[in-house]
C-alpha cells in the first residue's frame, strides 16, 4: 500500500460494475465454499473466486454465506469467466492500517504464537508479524518460551512503527488488567464480619498476606492469638488455608483488615473460674531468671516463683532447687488476670504436713499411703546442695 493510501481508501465504495482493475482491493460477500476455493460476490458481472492458497489458513469451509470480506485482484479473467481473488494478499496490504487503528485506539487482538526467538515469542495477526517480549508474556516470569508456541494470546500493542514494520505486544497487560477487574469485583463484595476462607500467599514481620479470591488481605500478628506474636511464622506459613474474618475494608486503598477465625481463648479472661490462691496445681518449669523460675501451669498460663518462694532455706539460684522441664507442684499465692500474672510457691507446698496436703488437694491416700510416698520424690528434688 502507498503511504498516501489508507484502508479507506482501499474499501472505497465505488461501482465495480464499471471498473475493476488487477491490484484493485475490494470488499466483497461470500456466496459458498467448498473445499477447494470460496466464492465471492464483488458487485461484478462476474463472481469472484479465491482458490484455498490464497486463504490465511487455506480452509475454505471457514468461511460461510453471507460473510464480508476483504479481497485482492489478481486477475480479472481467470479464463473460466471468474475474478481470481486472494484474502491473503488484501491482507498484506490493509492488516498495517488495521494494526495502526488497534494501537491508537488500545484494542486488544488475538495473536497466534508461530515461533520462540530470543528473548521473547513471534506471533501472527492475519500477514503481519508481531513479537511479544518474555517480560511481556505473563505477570510472573516465564521459564519456557516454547510452551507458548501453537496457542493463541489475547495482546495489546505497547509498539508500533508501520513504516519499519514493527509491532510489539504485550499479554501481560491484557493479564494485567482482568486482574485488577477482578480484584475490584471481589473486594466490591466483601464486606465488614464477613466470614471468608482463603491462602496464605506471603509473611511480613507485621502480618500475614491472605488471597480471598483475586484481592489480598492482611492479618496483623495482633490479630493471630491473644499471646504476643513475634513473627507471623510462629502461627502460619505460605500455603495455609485460613478461616478469617473481615475486620475492617478500604475500598479506596484496596485494603482489608482481617483476623483468624479461630483465634485460640485467652485462658486468662477465665483464669478465676478455673485457679484460685491457695490452689495446689502442677505445673512444668518452662524457664529460670535470676529472680526464680516460670512455670507453666496449663497452655498459656505461666506463673513465677519467686526466688524467695523455693525453699524455705536461702537460695542464691533458682537452679539450685529446679531445673528446665521439671514437673513441680505449687501454690497460687496470688493472681493479675489483667497483667497476665500469678505468683506461684514452692515452698509453701513443701512445708505443708500431710494432714494439710491431703485436705488442700482434697486427695485421700489408701491404707499404704504415707507422707514419704506423697513426698519422698519431691524432697529430694529440693534437697539443698
Amino acid at each position: 500500500m502507498s503511504d498516501h493510501m489508507s484502508m479507506g481508501d482501499w474499501l472505497e465504495k465505488f461501482d465495480t460494475t464499471e471498473r475493476l482493475s488487477k491490484g484493485d482491493v475490494v470488499e466483497g460477500t461470500v456466496i459458498s465454499s467448498n473445499a477447494d476455493e470460496v466464492m465471492v460476490n464483488i458487485n461484478f458481472m462476474a463472481d469472484g473466486v479465491v482458490p484455498k492458497t490464497e486463504l490465511p489458513d487455506e480452509n475454505p469451509l471457514d468461511y460461510t454465506p453471507g460473510q464480508k470480506v476483504s479481497v485482492y485482484v489478481i486477475k480479472v479473467d481467470d479464463g473460466d469467466g471468474n475474478v481470481l481473488l486472494s484474502l491473503n494478499r488484501a491482507e498484506a496490504l490493509l492488516v498495517w492500517d488495521m494494526l495502526g487503528e488497534m494501537h491508537q485506539n488500545q484494542k486488544s487482538f488475538e495473536l497466534k504464537i508461530k515461533e520462540a526467538v530470543k528473548g521473547g515469542v513471534v506471533g501472527v495477526y492475519k500477514t503481519a508479524r508481531v513479537f511479544i517480549p518474555a517480560s511481556q508474556l505473563s505477570l510472573s516470569f516465564v521459564e519456557n518460551l516454547d510452551t507458548y508456541v501453537g496457542t493463541k494470546l489475547k495482546v495489546q500493542l505497547i509498539e508500533f512503527q508501520p513504516d519499519t514494520k514493527k509491532a510489539v505486544a504485550s499479554h501481560k497487560v491484557i493479564l494485567k488488567r482482568d486482574a485488577e477487574s477482578k480484584r475490584a469485583d471481589r473486594l466490591s463484595r466483601i464486606s465488614i464480619g464477613d466470614a471468608l476462607s482463603g491462602t496464605v500467599v506471603r509473611l511480613a514481620d507485621y502480618g500475614a498476606f491472605v488471597d480471598l479470591g483475586g484481592v489480598d488481605g492482611l492479618i496483623h500478628v495482633s490479630q493471630m492469638s491473644w499471646k504476643r506474636v513475634k513473627h507471623p511464622s510462629e502461627v502460619l506459613k505460605e500455603g495455609d488455608v485460613v478461616d478469617v474474618i473481615v475486620m475492617n475494608v478500604d475500598r479506596e486503598k484496596e485494603k482489608i483488615s482481617l483476623k483468624l477465625a479461630e483465634v485460640q481463648e485467652n485462658p486468662w479472661e477465665n483464669i478465676y473460674m478455673t485457679h484460685h490462691i491457695n490452689d495446689i496445681v502442677t505445673g512444668k518449669v518452662t524457664r529460670l531468671t535470676q529472680f526464680g523460675a516460670f512455670v507453666e501451669l496449663t497452655e498459656g498460663i505461666e506463673g513465677l516463683i519467686h526466688i524467695s518462694e523455693l525453699s524455705d532455706q536461702h537460695v542464691a539460684q533458682a537452679s539450685e532447687i529446679v531445673k528446665v522441664g521439671d514437673t513441680v507442684e505449687v501454690m497460687i499465692l496470688d493472681i493479675d488476670a489483667e497483667q497476665h500474672r500469678m505468683a506461684l510457691s514452692l515452698k509453701a507446698v513443701d512445708t505443708l504436713d500431710e494432714e494439710e496436703y491431703l485436705e488442700m488437694t482434697q486427695e485421700e491416700p489408701d491404707q499404704t499411703t504415707t507422707l514419704s510416698d506423697l513426698f519422698g520424690d519431691k524432697l529430694k528434688n529440693l534437697k539443698l546442695k
